[in-house]
């Protein structure tokens, strides 16, 4: 197996740009995604993302690399990475989960405060948040 051939999944947490298109960065995210492989969900809450993308290393790595360069993106903070045996998130190129009152309660179990601040959890909570996120979420 050659050393790309491996399926990562990364987590990372970022904070918007107050310039930033949120739509357009969702719908250019899904096109790049599914020309590359990619699947994974995105969250976006009081202006930050928590993001989880699965793919071959190779392509999972140039992807959060244009990300960090992504000047829509400040602030970029790498919580997890993995080796996978599956992907979590197989049905979405790019899942949306959005805040609402359906997803407040789960923020809540996993945030340290009453304010959710994604850059205060451990990589394992963000992704055990986002799956947890993404299988209450009907329209992603």
């Amino acid at each position: 197996m050659g050393v790309d051939m491996f399926l990562v999944s990364l987590t990372y947490t970022s904070e918007m740009t107050v310039s930033t298109d949120f739509m357009d960065i969702l719908e250019v995210s899904r096109v790049n995604n599914e020309r590359d492989g990619i699947t994974g969900v995105l969250l976006f809450c009081n202006n930050n993302f928590v993001q989880c993308l699965e793919g071959s290393r190779e392509a999972v790595n140039k992807t959060y690399a244009r990300i960090v360069r992504d000047k829509r993106h400040q602030n970029p903070l790498l919580v997890d990475y993995r080796v996978l045996s599956t992907r979590l998130f197989s049905k979405w190129s790019m899942g949306y989960v959005p805040e609402s009152s359906v997803t407040r309660p789960t923020l809540l179990k996993y945030a340290v405060s009453q304010n959710f601040e994604p850059r205060l959890l451990s990589g394992e909570s963000c992704l055990r948040m986002l799956t947890e996120l993404a299988g209450k979420v009907h329209t992603v």
